[in-house]
């Protein structure tokens, strides 16, 4: 996380898995696939990654939309399953029949949704995703001030840096 007048922003330090979804002279999408391996943790991968299938930004968002549900329960009603079989692909294919998830805030279920609905070079539309949460926190009573608990500092936390090191000077 960024400090100081920058303590909003993410740095995101692993690119591992990371490719572009568009030609670099082009600009024209990635064609698509099939016969893929998995690709990163089959817990949090999308169904397409499972069914061996060309990934790209819907599948990204597939992913996050894991990350969060597992924020919200606790856990993945998938965890624990055969990797090798098809029972983590069929728990996610059917997640949206689940009572746990027909309790999410309906902002939450709708990302859910038109992720899965997008085509393979469909373009997210991120300013929508954006538009929903915003309303969901206002819906909790929560503001999007883009302020994170950690950077309500007291004064005497105020000015200290950490370096590469984890050390905090002051």
């Amino acid at each position: 996380m960024g400090l100081g007048k920058h303590a909003n922003i993410v740095y995101l330090i692993d690119f591992g898995l990371s490719k572009e979804y568009r030609d670099p002279n082009t600009h024209a999408h990635i064609l698509f696939d099939t016969g893929l391996d998995l690709v990163g943790s089959a817990t949090f991968a999308s169904i397409n990654s499972h069914l061996g299938l060309e990934r790209g930004r819907r599948d990204d968002l597939e992913s996050l939309a894991y990350v969060l549900f597992y924020f919200l329960w606790g856990f993945l009603p998938w965890q624990g399953l055969d990797v090798e079989g098809d029972d983590i692909v069929e728990s996610k294919q059917g997640i949206t029949t689940l009572p746990l998830f027909q309790e999410l805030p309906l902002a939450l279920r709708m990302f859910f949704n038109h992720c899965r609905s997008l085509p393979f070079d469909g373009r997210p539309n991120y300013d929508h995703y954006c538009h929903l949460f915003d309303n969901l926190l206002v819906e909790e009573g929560l503001l999007s001030d883009v302020a994170f608990d950690w950077d309500v500092a007291d004064a005497k936390n105020r000015g200290q840096v950490f370096k590469s090191t984890g050390d905090v000077s002051p």
